[in-house]
């Protein structure tokens, strides 16, 4: 059971670590909300890209690595991942880049959401885009392709609390322990 009060997520059952939520109507994606709604205030400190030219947003406090291959180096207490998705970010009066421009350039162009904050966040259905928009009158939109022979999620959210949210494929989300391997 998660509940939300001013800007805190608080998880009540933290054994529960495998939630899978269908989506068949705007509904299902109130709870997804609440989890998501954790990042709005916080700031991204960084914009890169992972495995696959895949836009990765470190976000909060900084967190250093528990694996000995990443010792001294950092991550977001909350990560964004756009996984295999369309996505673009849009400055205040037209778009600065999207996933289709040369790698080279995205890897400069995201830097302008660096130390901006997040204002907002919000997912929709059934599109299930999300749109993240900061401080500084940016905002970046992941746009969902879906493919019936993928089996990556549209996009995913690491959170402080050893969880991640999958959002896909298909109509639906999950919310499961990032520090256990499952079944």
């Amino acid at each position: 059971m998660l509940t939300h009060q001013a800007g805190v997520i608080y998880y009540y059952n933290v054994s529960i670590y495998h939630l899978v939520q269908s989506i068949t109507e705007a509904t299902d994606l109130q709870q997804l909300k609440e989890i998501i709604s954790g990042v709005v205030g916080e700031t991204c400190w960084a914009a890169s890209f992972s495995y696959g030219d895949e836009l990765s947003l470190d976000i909060g406090a900084k967190v250093p690595y528990s694996q000995k291959l990443m010792a001294g180096k950092e991550k977001g207490a909350w990560m964004l991942g756009t996984r295999a998705t369309v996505w673009e970010l849009k400055g205040t009066s037209q778009t600065i880049v999207t996933s289709n421009d040369d790698p080279e350039t995205a890897r400069q162009k995201v830097k302008v959401i660096e130390g901006a904050v997040i204002t907002a966040i919000e997912t929709n259905y059934p599109e299930l885009a999300l749109t993240v928009t900061f401080s500084n009158g940016c905002q970046l939109i992941l746009f969902p392709e879906h493919d019936e022979d993928s089996d990556l999620p549209y996009w995913e959210m690491f959170t402080p609390y050893h969880m991640i949210l999958k959002v896909g494929p298909g109509a639906k989300w999950s919310f499961t322990r990032s520090d256990v391997r499952a079944e």
